[in-house]
């Protein structure tokens, strides 16, 4: 029996570059390759049909397309397999092949056919928050999303480009980890980034040039 607390484990995956599997045609499938794009990582999709509007995406994103049936054992190929088609039996043999050689893989709302769960995601540039309920209740997940879109304005994501350039900069001169860490924190709650998420970048900048000015070798 597992324990009671037993939950997934969070992670971020670094798709760039690696082969990914989509296997459907349709609006779900639609949905799931615009999250994937995004991530540098080389898409085949494969379906027996596909809905125009999809197919044209695909065009356009240089993504592989197959019109055809999946193949058995192809998921061995990937490193991520998603299945996203209304075929019962298909998302079972994806699921199959993809388990039997040790590959992530996502059947879409089967949380019993899924070693990975994929949440839903607010997007700010670099910043992701992610929500996810472990397979249970995915609509849940995207409901929550919505709810906390408003919160989460687009200059997030601006400040994260400014604070890791100064965390950048702050590591020439603070060597130490932990120090670095404590001054990070404490310009988190300035006055500084409080003014520059109400649109007014002025302090924030002269914070960064007293950073670049510390680090600047002498001539």
């Amino acid at each position: 029996m597992k324990p009671s607390n037993e939950s997934t484990y969070p992670v971020s995956l670094d798709l760039k570059g690696k082969p990914v599997l989509l296997v459907g045609g349709g609006e779900v499938a639609f949905r799931k390759a615009r999250g994937l794009v995004g991530s540098g990582c080389l898409l085949t999709v494969v379906a027996p049909e596909f809905s125009p509007a999809f197919l044209e995406w695909l065009e356009q994103h240089e993504s592989r397309v197959e019109v055809r049936a999946y193949s058995d054992g192809e998921a061995a190929s990937y490193f991520l397999v998603i299945s996203a088609t209304d075929d019962a039996g298909v998302n079972r043999k994806v699921f199959a092949d993809a388990q039997d050689t040790g590959r992530l893989i996502n059947v879409v709302d089967q949380p019993d056919l899924c070693n990975i769960y994929i949440p839903s995601r607010i997007e700010r540039g670099d910043l992701q928050v992610a929500i996810s309920t472990g397979g249970k209740c995915p609509a849940f997940a995207r409901w929550l999303r919505r709810e906390l879109e408003g919160a989460i304005p687009e200059r997030y994501g601006l400040l994260v480009e400014r604070i890791a350039a100064i965390r950048s900069r702050m590591k020439e001169t603070v060597p130490s980890q932990d120090a670095r860490r404590r001054i990070l924190e404490r310009l988190l709650h300035s006055e500084g980034v409080r003014r520059f998420l109400a649109g007014d970048d002025r302090l924030l900048t002269r914070i960064e040039e007293g950073w670049e000015r510390a680090g600047r070798k002498p001539d």
